[in-house]
């Protein structure tokens, strides 16, 4: 058998450079910056710099295509796939065409004290609205996996074309600014006063933005309309299993992920023509990134970070920075990044404040987040041929199924502890870490989401020898829940509203992404392969397992936990296996 190409064609973005593709690309090429001074309470109480888009320009594409009744965001992702749209031949009511959206907050701007669990509020909510208008019939899937969401929403759709599921899927991703993001972000001291200035020796962290971007990914060469259409040739995910917010000492993991795509792809580092690097100008990400280009021997390619021009978008930031990839690629020109003056990282890397025309094959884009999170993916002009693979050979079984509801907590159906009528989440947490006879001090720092999951993973974990001392790279965590993490999300808007944007939390807003639940189960259990958060209405087991074993093939895992994990107030449900794949060694 063989895998199909997966073409990556008919893009769209919005951003603080423009309303399309075009607009943006023409303004970056003539080095112009969409970060500017931003004088709005409504977002910070002093004024700092971002990447905002206009609203001028947004309000007369919501007159033109009469979008009133949508959220900003929700109108932002509506044009951006309707320019995708406009620019392919698909038919999205088939059911060979699917939609994947990421986001790592969705509709936050909406989140108040007054309004706490409002059905606005919820990822699925924004999903299913975006895709009916539309007419999609395939059920939206979502991707909330910190700031390597878009990436990880295109490495998804790869993986579902290949295995059949798809022929056509419609990657979007997007992320507004909001009162929300901007606090949070300056209660970690990491936004910089000045435009960011990715690896840079005078670097001093980010600057934020905002954009959504739109991509057509197919496996139907006819519906290409470039002459020579670019691929998404592999894809990889880790986790750093060190830090929930701190990259990597090393830089070992994402260099893993870097590898693995390469693998995908059957590529050398040397067959590389260029790297579009996270970059996002913070002290230690930059370092870790500049560690693990040395590791995967590609810290001497030309590189860039494009968050000089579009700020840090963060869950769109994935999909909108591969789409100038690809644009880079067409044009046979690698973007520099303005301001850059020297090198400030501790491996030296190829960088230039001025563009540079060159023949370019192969791009490597990566991304990092909180969680630790990270992911890579190779784009490049259509192979000569196309990969073998054997089909279904992958064989697994569930060793070990546990679940923690109001019922209390089971084992492979036997209850180990139980729920008593009086009890709070935190009094039967608690409670249960006790009866596991745990001692792991920072449980008690977490918030309940992370408690919860943490907590279902011991218990099915504590048992298994076999995973504790597997290679971490051989494992890997696949979770989906509802709420992604509002719970916590409530939480830090009475923080903000309480003690102000200044004194806001860091320590609460740090567990404002569901995926660093799985931050803490990785960095417990040495878990540093696949780890991806989905955001569903529902429970759907089938299409969680049928993930992993599509995961476990392309990165050669013998196990993987994958489960459902939610928590709002009181209302609580985890229910985890372990599968392990037999035909490995």
């Amino acid at each position: 058998m063989e895998y199909p190409i997966v073409y990556v064609t008919a893009d769209a973005v919005v951003s603080s450079l423009g309303f399309s593709t075009e607009a943006s690309w023409k303004k970056m090429i003539d080095n112009q910056s969409g970060i500017t001074k931003t004088h709005n309470p409504m977002l910070y109480f002093q004024p700092f710099l971002s990447a905002q888009i206009s609203d001028v320009e947004l309000q007369k594409q919501i007159e033109k295509y009469k979008l009133s009744d949508f959220t900003r965001l929700e109108q932002l992702f509506i044009l951006v796939i309707q320019q995708t749209l406009n620019k392919c031949d698909i038919d999205v009511t088939s059911s060979d065409c699917g939609l994947i959206i990421s986001s790592t907050k969705g509709n936050i701007v909406l989140l108040s004290v007054e309004n706490e669990q409002g059905d606005e509020l919820f990822l699925t909510t924004l999903s299913e609205k975006v895709a009916s208008h539309f007419g999609f019939t395939s059920k939206p899937i979502v991707v909330c996996n910190a700031c390597i969401s878009g990436v990880s929403a295109m490495i998804v759709a790869k993986r579902l074309i290949e295995n059949g599921t798809y022929k056509h899927v419609i990657v979007t991703g997007g992320d507004e600014l909001s009162r929300f993001i901007v606090s949070g972000f300056h209660a970690f001291k990491s936004v910089s006063s000045e435009i960011c200035k990715p690896y840079d020796a005078t670097r001093d962290g980010l600057s934020l933005g905002e954009a959504c971007g739109s991509m057509l990914l197919t496996s139907d060469r006819t519906k290409v309309s470039e002459i020579k259409p670019i691929c998404l040739l592999g894809g990889a995910i880790s986790n750093d299993a060190n830090h929930i917010s701190g990259p990597s000492r090393t830089g070992e993991e994402l260099s893993m992920a870097m590898t693995s795509a390469l693998n995908q792809a059957d590529l050398q580092p040397k067959d590389i023509s260029f790297v579009n690097a996270h970059g996002t100008a913070t002290l230690y990400n930059d370092e870790m990134e500049s560690k693990a280009l040395h590791l995967a021997d590609m810290d001497k390619i030309p590189m860039q970070s494009l968050k000089s021009f579009l700020g840090h978008t963060l869950g769109a930031s994935g999909i909108v920075e591969a789409i100038f990839c690809k644009k880079q690629i067409e044009e046979d020109i690698v973007l520099g990044i303005p301001n850059f003056e020297k090198n400030g990282v501790p491996f030296p890397l190829n960088i230039s404040a001025k563009h540079r025309q060159m023949e370019l094959s192969h791009c490597m884009k990566t991304a990092s987040g909180f969680g630790g999170s990270n992911a890579a993916l190779i784009l490049g002009k259509e192979p000569d041929c196309k990969k073998s693979f054997s089909q279904n050979n992958i064989k697994t079984k569930i060793l070990l199924h546990s679940k923690i509801d109001k019922q209390g907590v089971q084992l492979d159906g036997e209850k180990i502890v139980p729920y008593e009528k009086a009890d709070t989440f935190a009094t039967f947490i608690r409670k249960t870490y006790s009866f596991l006879k745990l001692d792991y001090r920072k449980f008690y720092k977490m918030d309940d989401l992370s408690k919860l999951g943490f907590i279902a993973t011991e218990c099915l974990l504590n048992s298994s020898d076999d995973f504790a001392n597997a290679n971490p790279e051989k494992k890997g965590i696949i979770v989906a829940n509802r709420s992604a993490s509002l719970n916590t999300d409530i939480n830090y808007c009475r923080n903000i509203n309480t003690v102000g944007d200044y004194e806001a939390s860091p320590a609460i807003f740090v567990y404002t992404l569901p995926n660093v639940m799985l931050g803490e189960v990785c960095i417990r259990w040495k878990i540093k392969g696949e780890n991806t958060f989905f955001i569903q209405n529902k429970p759907n087991f089938d299409f969680l397992m049928n993930y992993a074993k599509i995961a476990m093939q392309e990165q050669n895992m013998k196990y993987c936990i994958i489960g459902w994990c939610d928590l709002l107030k009181e209302e609580f449900e985890a229910n985890f296996w372990l599968v392990k794949r037999t035909n490995i060694n």
